[in-house]
């Protein structure tokens, strides 16, 4: 508008509305460079909710400082129907180690899972795992570039934060001291998306406290009692009741903010960049482009998640989400065979 009111000072010509409008959007620098006023894409894809231990997130949290135990990372595994939250610290993040875990502490405990979701790190991307994955029939679902929300890890993460930041004051050598009861309480409170505490969920029980034990009740011979298997199927019916309408009532005020876009095959697209400053080089990332490219849009994941190659890179394939993504205007230079078309 300023540059269109900039030229009618002195200047006109019938179309210049529409001349100024397309020169506009059209420049490269302003496209990489200045900030998007309108709400962010992308609408909320809620995960379905199958049986217990059908999918798994998993998680790398660190480096804390290296504490009296040796430990420097946590890694946080979490059932995405019951919300049971497991935890355990480790003195490096090597694949290796998390795949013995897996292993001896999961897999082996607590069944074989169906999908295991985790962000890109190397320790996740690894021909270990891989290979981990493959002779346990499990499927690998990572997290799409720069979008690690979509792993449910990342919310039990925050709490974990605050919990261990409450106890351990100014002594942050001791982070690893209290995770069995931080993983207590995790697993015993009641939680909002399924109406249920995690071990209620995945044990068929509660799990009692030192305050339970005390103020314990004896059982009511008038309430009705349910073979176990006919109760748990009535348990499990019920929390995938109460999950769908969490999901429903979280997506409704998540789209709030958010609105729908979507690219074809072929499409170029700019991919927002992710700087990181480094004051003894004199580089600022306040200072950068927020947008790199151009990309061409290879394949659509699904209804968010989209493939992109870049220009510079024609045969290096990587997945964004479609908020890290936004279409480029007036980009001519490339074949439709280049484009994927």
């Amino acid at each position: 508008m300023k540059t269109l009111l900039r030229l009618l000072e002195t200047v006109y010509w019938p179309s210049i509305r529409n001349d100024v409008w397309e020169y506009c959007k059209q420049c490269q620098t302003c496209q990489t460079h200045k900030a998007s006023n309108t709400k962010a894409t992308g609408l909320l894809q809620n995960t379905p909710v199958v049986e217990p231990g059908h999918m798994l997130g998993v998680d790398i949290m660190g480096p804390f400082p290296r504490s009296p135990k040796q430990n420097e990372y946590l890694l946080v595994i979490v059932d995405y129907f019951t919300k049971w939250v497991e935890l355990f610290p480790v003195r490096s993040a090597k694949a290796s180690i998390i795949s013995r875990i897996l292993v001896e502490e999961i897999f082996t405990r607590w069944g074989t899972p169906a999908f295991l979701v985790s962000d890109r790190g190397t320790q996740f991307t690894s021909h270990l795992l891989g290979l981990l994955c493959k002779q346990w029939g499990v499927v690998r679902k990572l997290t799409t570039a720069y979008h690690p929300q979509t792993n449910l890890t990342e919310r039990v993460n925050r709490n974990l934060k605050t919990m261990i930041a409450s106890y351990v004051g100014d002594q942050h050598k001791h982070w690893d001291k209290w995770l069995s009861e931080f993983r207590f309480a995790i697993n015993s409170a009641w939680h909002e998306s399924t109406g249920f505490s995690p071990a209620e969920i995945a044990l068929g029980r509660k799990l009692k406290g030192p305050m339970e034990r005390a103020f314990q009740q004896n059982p009511n011979p008038d309430c009705p009692v349910y073979p176990t298997l006919e109760r748990q199927e009535l348990f499990f019916n019920l929390v995938r009741r109460n999950v769908e309408r969490a999901q429903a009532k979280q997506k409704k005020y998540y789209d709030q903010r958010r609105r729908s876009c979507e690219f074809r095959v072929g499409d170029m697209v700019w991919v927002r960049t992710h700087p990181l400053s480094k004051a003894d080089e004199g580089f600022m990332a306040k200072l950068c482009p927020k947008w790199k490219g151009p990309a061409v849009v290879k394949k659509r994941l699904g209804p968010v998640n989209y493939q992109v190659a870049f220009s510079d890179k024609p045969d290096s394939l990587d997945s964004y989400h479609v908020q890290n993504l936004k279409m480029c205007h007036g980009w001519d230079k490339f074949s439709s065979e280049e484009r994927g078309m």
